[in-house]
């Protein structure tokens, strides 16, 4: 099904992309992943409060997820929360560069 809502979501289809996320998680509530896919429909939707709460809850799961943390950084600055998105920015940072590190 992440397979399926991923495909959905490259070729702009983002209502069957979340469907397929939400049947996912359905079955699946800790995939990390798919709330991160369904977060990023809402987003691209103009749902910026239901793409926060999937990002989050995408956090919860992987606090590791850097795009995750990337889009609750850019999501907190564009509602004026400056210092949020800082430590969130400054917390992806730290994820890109464990990673970097790793793969090195």
């Amino acid at each position: 099904l992440l397979a399926e809502a991923k495909a959905h979501a490259d070729a702009g289809r983002l209502a069957h992309a979340e469907d397929a996320c939400r049947a996912l998680l359905a079955v699946r509530a800790d995939d990390a992943e798919a709330w991160f896919l369904l977060g990023l429909t809402a987003e691209c939707t103009g749902r910026p409060q239901g793409a926060q709460d999937c990002w989050r809850r995408c956090v919860y799961l992987d606090p590791d997820h850097y795009e995750a943390l990337c889009g609750l950084a850019l999501l907190a600055e564009q509602r004026g929360d400056l210092a949020q998105g800082t430590s969130l920015r400054e917390r992806a940072a730290r994820v890109h560069a464990r990673r970097g590190r790793q793969h090195a």
